[in-house]
């Protein structure tokens, strides 16, 4: 079985959320293979830990309109621990050591999530790889 961090590999499209304004990146893009490289990076160390935190579809979309965001998008629904998900959506605080995943099924973000402890890193390697992109355009 996949750890959760393995299936962002298998995106199709990145979308990054900065302040609400949504930027689309397509795998064959350098920002996409960019923001790749630094999760890649970032969750090297990595453990899948369990997680406390349950998405309601309305208060995430309420919230991804402030900070940064990124979200991977899959061709087709995937299963991780028995949880499907077609999206995987975070937000990206450089400083933080860990992070939910936020699980969209069916164009919902509701239900439990998946949680990464970066074991003593910090997310900052993927926040900057997403401002670099959002700034490019």
């Amino acid at each position: 079985m996949h750890d959760i961090q393995n299936y962002v590999s298998e995106a199709e499209r990145i979308c990054v959320y900065s302040e609400g304004a949504v930027s689309e990146y397509e795998r064959e893009t350098e920002a996409f293979r960019n923001i790749l490289c630094a999760w890649e990076e970032m969750t090297e160390n990595a453990v899948p830990m369990p997680a406390f935190g349950v998405s309601l579809d309305k208060l995430t979309r309420e919230e991804r309109q402030h900070g940064l965001w990124v979200e991977f998008v899959f061709s087709s629904c995937r299963r991780c621990q028995g949880m499907p998900f077609s999206r995987l959506l975070c937000k990206v605080a450089p400083s933080d050591r860990g992070f939910n995943l936020i699980r969209c099924n069916d164009e919902k973000y509701e239900g439990r999530c998946f949680y990464l402890d970066l074991r003593g890193g910090n997310m900052q390697p993927l926040y900057d790889a997403l401002c670099s992109a959002v700034g490019k355009e």
